[in-house]
């Protein structure tokens, strides 16, 4: 069966990489350039397909994809695809370079490692849905050779995989930035304990402590100090109310914000997965229609050599033919020198005939007047 050759695509605004597939590469010595063409199986309109155009590079077994930046070098590239184009759509065999207008040859890329591509880098034409399996049937059965060589060194700006990535986890950085204060939320509150807040308050250590004596100097000392006291102990109380409050608000808040976050992520992987089997059916189909394409190819490889065949078998009755027709010849010409030879031997057998004849009258003559002399004779005597 035979597998299509896909190629990594990242394309702006989307997350997820594409995979697009593999029509055909080709060299031109003319400008010393190769060039690729891939699908994104995109139908602009009923029964036409976008494809792209790319600059193939090579430079020490390593492939680079980059836009086709000279103008000439495009037109170039294109009259070269108008000419596989053509050719797919007849169905015939590649051509030699000698009979193209423009010489080139299809570029190997088996087993070559093909670097990402971005489609809005590249070059985009309209063709035909129905030429996109063709001209890759072109190109995998036309004799391919190695990729022209760059002279130019190369800086890859981005790493090289010819296989599907799986698109990173994204974590925006405000959960990254709540999480450590989500685990700190996770913990119970403790709040300093009334006994600790009085032990910590210089002017209630004396209370504790030494009870003042009623009646003596200190006494309105004391209440008023107990008395300021109290009201820093309300105060406390409040703020630390408040602070609860807030701190309850503000977990209240990053809960439902972690609950939204959590909804986000799994309508992330939700729309990942569907783009995974999305992208998993339509390698099944363009798999099942290479699968059909190399079915198709072999039926008619089959009655061709069954053509072939009967081609063969037709033209050794046509030579048997040919052969009886000359023996039927020569018989006939035997026949006839026969015939001719017969005849002029009944010519002969009939001037003989009348020569006898002849001859005959000659002698029955001659005995007739042999007899009347007789006759005479005996008469006279």
């Amino acid at each position: 069966m035979m597998l299509l050759r896909t190629l990594v695509l990242e394309r702006a605004g989307e997350d997820a990489p594409l995979n697009g597939a593999l029509l055909c590469g080709f060299a031109v010595p003319q400008i010393t350039s190769n060039f690729l063409v891939y699908s994104l199986d995109e139908e602009t309109e009923p029964g036409n397909a976008r494809v792209y155009v790319a600059a193939l590079r090579k430079k020490l077994e390593r492939y680079f994809l980059s836009g086709v930046g000279a103008q000439e070098e495009l037109q170039i590239a294109m009259q070269v695809f108008k000419q596989i184009l053509t050719l797919a759509a007849a169905g015939a065999k590649p051509l030699s370079a000698a009979d193209t207008q423009i010489p080139y040859h299809f570029v190997d890329l088996k087993g070559c490692k093909l670097p990402p591509a971005r489609p809005e880098d590249h070059h985009s034409v309209i063709i035909k849905k129905a030429l996109v399996m063709k001209v890759i049937t072109l190109g995998a059965s036309a004799p391919a050779s190695a990729a022209i060589e760059s002279a130019t060194l190369i800086v890859p700006s981005i790493r090289f995989s010819s296989q599907m990535v799986s698109p990173p986890k994204v974590v925006k950085p405000e959960a990254e930035a709540q999480l450590p204060l989500l685990e700190q939320l996770a913990e119970p509150q403790q709040l300093p304990p009334v006994a600790s807040a009085l032990e910590e308050t210089g002017p209630l250590a004396p209370l504790l402590h030494e009870p003042p004596v009623l009646g003596t100097p200190t006494e309105h000392t004391s209440l008023f100090e107990v008395d300021s006291t109290l009201t820093s102990l309300a105060r406390v109380a409040q703020e630390l109310t408040a602070q609860k409050t807030a701190v309850l608000k503000q977990e209240e808040a990053l809960e439902k914000w972690y609950s939204q976050l959590q909804q986000s992520q799994a309508e992330l992987d939700r729309g990942r997965q569907e783009l995974v089997n999305r992208t998993l059916e339509k390698e099944a189909t363009l798999q099942l229609r290479a699968q059909v394409l190399e079915n198709r190819e072999a039926q008619l490889v089959g009655a061709l050599t069954a053509q072939q065949q009967e081609q063969e078998r037709m033209d050794e009755l046509a030579s048997a033919l040919e052969k009886r027709v000359a023996q039927a010849y020569s018989q006939e010409l035997m026949v006839r020198q026969r015939g001719e030879k017969l005849a002029a031997m009944l010519a002969l057998l009939s001037g003989g005939r009348q020569n006898l004849q002849a001859m005959l009258l000659e002698f029955d003559q001659t005995l007739e007047g042999l007899g009347k002399r007789d006759e005479y004779v005996i008469q006279g005597a």
